[in-house]
């Protein structure tokens, strides 16, 4: 029986999984490959900047589909996120304890997007 952290975890993937799998399905070559590199660098972005700063650099750069794409995938999963409401706004409006939560989840997020990433993305 898998207890309530593997449950998560696997939730976690699974959705990562069906992102990327679309994201990568609607998108050309180029596009998929920026896509990776810039779902690759979010992390340390996030561990130097924290999580508002990188969000909101990902935000501004909405004219390319990469950048675009990761903002989304991330956006999509906080469903508890007021549908109204932009991501960035959401997160940089919480306490610390929420931001500390939020921050650790997307990262969490970013890890398996990279892993099905590397392993989607076809490259030379």
């Amino acid at each position: 029986m898998a207890t309530k952290i593997e449950q998560i975890e696997n939730g976690r993937a699974a959705f990562a999984f069906q992102q990327i799998k679309s994201f990568i399905a609607k998108n050309d070559e180029k596009t998929q490959k920026e896509f990776k590199a810039y779902i690759k660098k979010m992390p340390s972005m996030i561990k130097v900047n924290g999580l508002g700063q990188t969000l909101a650099f990902y935000y501004s750069n909405q004219k390319s589909k990469s950048y675009q794409g990761v903002y989304q995938i991330i956006e999509k999963y906080f469903d508890e996120k007021p549908k109204e409401q932009e991501l960035v706004e959401w997160v940089v409006e919480m306490d610390s304890g929420e931001y500390r939560h939020v921050t650790t989840e997307t990262l969490a997020l970013l890890n398996w997007m990279r892993r099905f990433a590397e392993g989607m993305v076809k490259t030379d």
